[in-house]
């Protein structure tokens, strides 16, 4: 009996030694570091400064949003324009450049899709035939 019970502890010694060895092995340290200069990052609020409805003919196809960022000092005001549809539904933006973008389904980037006017711009990221209007509200 002494050896059964000698054996049994041998036994159990190792298995718990192997299953500390499998534990040991399974755990995984991972260290994450933030990009120069993100410590220094902080929200920005926009605000919307001015609206236009987006007409073509009688019809109204959306609205397009001024939205402009806090001021800071020694830099020009920040803006862009968000082209939304008749939902409120953002389909697209333009930057201070004229340069416009339209969000596609399941793309990790919008598409350019075109430069020029602020109208030309919500034209080419509605699509549709035609130029638009804007008329301010």
């Amino acid at each position: 009996m002494d050896g059964d019970v000698r054996a049994s502890r041998i036994v159990s010694s190792v298995a718990l030694a192997l299953v500390g060895a499998l534990a040991a092995a399974g755990c995984r340290v991972v260290r994450e570091d933030a990009p120069a200069g993100l410590s220094a990052a902080r929200p920005v609020k926009l605000d919307v400064r001015r609206t236009w409805e987006i007409v073509r003919g009688d019809e109204a196809l959306g609205l397009v949003l001024e939205l402009v960022a806090d001021a800071q000092p020694g830099q020009p005001t920040a803006r862009c324009f968000s082209v939304r549809n008749t939902l409120g539904q953002e389909l697209g933006r333009i930057d201070g450049l004229g340069r416009a973008w339209r969000h596609e389904l399941f793309a990790s980037e919008p598409a350019w899709v075109g430069s020029g006017t602020l109208a030309e711009g919500a034209a080419a990221i509605l699509g549709g035939d035609g130029p638009v209007a804007l008329v301010e509200r």
